[in-house]
């Protein structure tokens, strides 16, 4: 016979089942010959099913010292049950802490002795440790609670089978990492609204939910906050209550994930004050659902988040980051935030076509963009060698959009691609430098190898970011047509100039950097939809890009033509009779009528009682 305790299962079942076996101490093993008692394997599978029967879904803290079931040994003879031989220098199995904050405790024919024998028992054995057990109930012949420290449930883990109870019995303590069975009703939501009225404070208007589930009221029901679904009836409550809460406290509530919380900001939009310490908050990023709310206070200590924090001012800075209105923190005051002295409620001013440094400039940069682009729209580019300082230095970049069908023939970029002096592309010093060009020669010529262009002139948005009599620095953006490509593909570009005086009077440009695209579609909509403002008198902004626009060769509505006329007008100052005589000698080309107008203007040609009206 083997010796008395070896190999031997522990069993226990569930409701109105009976346990069937004695850990009496000098108890004497008992046999039974019995007919109709359980034997063999169909023995543990009756174990097996009651167990799972009470504890679905539970997670083992370990196997060893009562935790959870032992396969039956099968000894030599193949005898199911047989005891198992003893093994030596195998260590127990530790605690393993679990994921959730809560742990049940199954005492095996718990049902034997009254509550207060039992806690005694336990509360006595782990001293000088003391827990609450919540929600505790006889299960069959088993008594279940649930304790909330995961200090407690280890001790109690390590407690199995060396309590002796009055009768002799070893005490088995089952530990499993699960939490109670919630459901949400009406009633449940009553009873937490009773608990929250007595915790409230009217004239601070602040809601204390400290360990909210350890409060007497609610010793029946599981109501722990960190499950979402009874934060989020917490929340309702609260909001349908006491709506214009400003100050709550959920410290030491098990708090890891705050997703769900983030209903906070539209429920509660009052809340500056929010305490939460002491629970499970992993990380700082983990308090972003809540970043919309306007704190001014917050407490954080005792979460797991502070450990990340080497550097005591990083963790200050991290958090105002989150939230900027903060004033305190952790129970102290912070120092005043470095900022703007700005109002919250500024708007951004009304955006606007183009940019004027100096309303001065406005005149000149009027004239200068209607000669370039007349010259470079013509047929021949050479009069531009006028434009360009003799150490003038130019040069291209060009790109396709992330949309572009390069399969397209109007979308190809050839022309211009083969000449790009793009600095990420074209990384070598020396190819860098092949592409600039630099002289007034090499800039025209270069300029004069490009397609054919046809300029919306009237769509151009032109900053003028620098005017002084010493330098000036105009950009401008815009769209053209290319003239002599089949299908007159349309392209965008972006243009700098940075124009200086030129020694024999009048300006001229040293610096020209071009970037050309294609067009979008919102760009290709609005492009060369008019040759003249919709409004009648020209805007500061219009007037800065006021150039002429190519006019179709058929002839015009009279409607048109009186658009014309008054555009003329307006741009040069002349009188109806003397613009009208301008617009029927150039065929009703306003960019013509511009650039002679400017020409003979710039010599003095042009008499006084033409601009009398």
């Amino acid at each position: 016979m083997p010796k008395r305790g070896g190999g031997r299962m522990r069993n226990w079942k569930a409701d109105n089942e009976h346990f069937e076996h004695d850990d009496r101490i000098n108890n004497p093993r008992r046999v039974s010959f019995k007919p109709g008692t359980n034997k063999g394997k169909n023995k543990f599978n009756s174990w097996k099913n009651s167990a799972k029967l009470l504890l679905d879904d539970d997670v083992d803290m370990g196997t060893s010292g009562g935790q959870g079931p032992r396969r039956p040994y099968r000894g030599r003879g193949g005898r199911l049950g047989s005891p198992a031989p003893r093994s030596h220098g195998i260590p127990k199995k530790k605690f393993v802490a679990g994921m959730l904050p809560w742990y049940q405790i199954i005492i095996p024919y718990g049902a034997k002795h009254e509550k207060e024998v039992v806690l005694r028992a336990l509360l006595n054995h782990i001293a000088p440790e003391i827990f609450i057990p919540h929600y505790y109930k006889i299960n069959g012949n088993a008594a279940v609670f649930y304790v909330d420290d995961v200090k407690i449930a280890e001790k109690l883990f390590q407690a199995d089978r060396k309590i002796v109870m009055p009768d002799g019995f070893k005490l088995v303590v089952i530990v499993r990492n699960t939490v109670p069975n919630v459901t949400v009703d009406a009633d449940m939501k009553e009873k937490m609204k009773l608990v929250m009225a007595k915790r409230y404070n009217p004239a601070t208007k602040a809601l204390d939910l400290t360990k909210f589930h350890t409060d007497p009221d609610l010793s029946e029901i599981f109501c722990a906050l960190f499950r979402p679904v009874i934060m989020l009836a917490a929340i309702d409550i609260i909001s349908d209550n006491i709506p214009d809460l400003e100050a709550l406290n959920l410290n030491d509530n098990k708090l890891h994930g705050l997703e769900h919380m983030k209903i906070l900001s539209t429920k509660l939009k009052n809340l500056k004050i929010l305490y939460l310490g002491d629970n499970r908050i992993p990380f700082l990023g983990s308090l972003d659902p809540l970043k919309s709310l306007p704190l001014v206070e917050l407490y954080l200590k005792g979460n797991p988040l502070q450990n990340r924090f080497n550097d005591h001012d990083i963790y200050i800075s991290d958090v105002r980051k989150k939230f900027p209105k903060l004033v305190r923190l952790d129970g102290a005051d912070l120092p005043p935030a470095i900022g703007f002295d700005v109002s919250e409620d500024v708007t951004l001013p009304p955006s606007q076509q183009s940019f004027l440094i100096d309303p001065a400039g406005q005149d000149l940069v009027r004239e200068f963009l209607t000669q370039y682009f007349a010259i470079f729209d013509s047929d021949s580019r050479q009069p531009l060698l006028e434009a360009y300082h003799e150490s003038a230095t130019m040069s291209l970049a060009a790109s396709y959009l992330s949309n572009d069908n390069r399969a397209s023939q109007n979308s190809r970029l050839n022309q211009y691609i083969s000449n790009s002096r793009n600095i990420i592309r074209i990384t070598e010093r020396e190819s860098r430098r092949k592409y600039l060009r630099t002289g007034k020669l090499q800039v025209v010529s270069f300029l004069s190898d490009l397609p054919k262009t046809s300029h919306d002139l009237m769509g151009f948005a032109v900053d003028l970011l620098v005017f002084t009599p010493g330098m000036i620095v105009l950009t401008m953006n815009g769209v053209y047509k290319e003239t002599n490509t089949p299908g007159n593909p349309m392209r965008s570009f972006h243009r700098t100039f940075v124009v200086v005086p030129n020694a024999g009077g009048g300006f001229c440009i040293i610096n020209d950097m071009l970037y050309i695209t294609n067009t979008n579609k919102e760009q290709e909509d609005n492009a060369f939809r008019s040759g003249v403002p919709e409004t009648p008198a020209p805007t500061p902004v219009a007037a800065a890009v006021a150039a002429p626009v190519p006019a179709p060769a058929a002839t015009f509505h009279t409607e048109q033509q009186k658009m014309l006329l008054s555009a003329l007008s307006q741009q040069t100052g002349m009188n109806e009779h003397w613009s009208m005589n301008c617009l029927q000698e150039t065929g009703w080309d306003l960019q013509r009528a511009l650039f002679i107008f400017n020409q003979l203007q710039t010599e003095g040609k042009i008499p006084q009682e033409a601009f009398v009206k």
